[in-house]
């Protein structure tokens, strides 16, 4: 589905945000293909062009269900992980999913907003700061880069804006369901 053989423990991620999901709002997914997309997808491109090879702790904003944070730490047992969410029932959602996994002496789950103005979040600075969503992609970058080494904006494909940070990579790629276009960037001072 997503270009990569499943790692461990991602068809057990998978069923349980299909059995929050159930019972909780968690995406806007309507199918498993759908639901399987929003999940791994990133986290497959990220793995395929070894993004982390040089990333110890990561950092995500506005984590929602996890993704791509929890595939990645899945797939790569030497990693940390700061998920940042500022809803109780996706919070809830995270650190019953990180428990399940087994996750818990790597993932970090905090309840909290992040001030865009002055972003403080326990543990920075972080190697890699990570949102998907949250912000648009030139606010994400600037709040990202206080937070850590590497900032990584996920994008409808779209071309980077003008920045201040230096352009690292970029993977583009296809979303398998409709075609339409994706990229990742990564950016650092």
């Amino acid at each position: 589905m997503v270009g990569i053989p499943a790692p461990a423990g991602w068809p057990d991620y998978f069923e349980t945000v299909k059995a929050w999901g159930a019972r909780t709002d968690l995406t806007g997914a309507r199918t498993d293909a759908e639901l399987a997309e929003i999940l791994f997808l990133d986290a497959a491109r990220l793995i395929e062009a070894a993004w982390l090879q040089s990333v110890g702790s990561l950092v995500d904003i506005g984590a929602g269900v996890g993704a791509p944070t929890i595939p990645l730490l899945l797939a790569s047992p030497g990693h940390r992980a700061t998920l940042v969410e500022p809803r109780r029932k996706r919070t809830a959602f995270l650190r019953s999913a990180i428990g399940s996994l087994d996750l818990a002496d790597r993932a970090l789950v905090l309840e909290q907003s992040v001030d865009p103005d002055a972003p403080l979040v326990t543990g920075a600075p972080f190697d890699v700061a990570l949102s998907r969503a949250t912000f648009s992609a030139g606010r994400w970058r600037e709040i990202g880069s206080r937070l850590a080494d590497e900032v990584w904006v996920f994008t409808a494909g779209t071309d980077p804006v003008e920045s201040d940070l230096r352009l690292l990579r970029r993977i583009d790629y296809e979303v398998p369901s409709t075609g339409a276009p994706r990229s990742t960037l990564a950016y650092s001072r």
